[in-house]
């Protein structure tokens, strides 16, 4: 398929150029690498444990939250907490990154420095209760 001014140098030829030479096609050179099925199996696996603790959050965070005492009123508004949070930390942590000279690379500490206070945030939320006694809480009756 030859551009519309007839010259065969179009953007979107298809098949090899007219001059006899086997360059590849300026349409194809961009195309994504076919992915193996070993690496198509791992990439959903990934998701589907992504997907296995959405499910568990879904299912558990409300009852989770009342039993440390926030009415079921007030749960709604924990399930703010992400979202709002994403909306104000997401922007601010791209463009830290775009302008970040790190050895490691501009994304990796960022992606480092997450997963951390990502795990620390699991630890705080799984021990919540506790931490609360802790630093002077009164224990409430479960269901809040």
């Amino acid at each position: 398929m030859a551009d519309r001014d007839g010259d065969g140098g179009g953007e979107f030829e298809c098949s090899p150029s007219s001059n006899g030479s086997n360059d590849r096609s300026p349409l194809f050179e961009n195309r994504p690498k076919r992915l193996s099925n070993c690496k198509l199996a791992t990439i959903s696996v990934i998701a589907a444990g992504i997907q296995f603790g959405w499910a568990l959050q879904l299912s558990l965070l409300t009852p989770y939250v009342q039993t440390l005492g926030i009415p079921h009123v007030w749960a709604s508004f924990v399930w703010l907490c992400g979202p709002i949070s994403g909306l104000l930390v997401q922007p601010l942590v791209g463009v830290w990154s775009d302008s970040c000279r790190s050895p490691w690379g501009r994304r990796r500490p960022f992606i480092f420095t997450g997963a951390l206070l990502v795990m620390a945030a699991v630890l705080v939320i799984g021990f919540s209760a506790d931490l609360g006694y802790l630093l002077g809480d009164e224990p409430h009756p479960q269901g809040g």
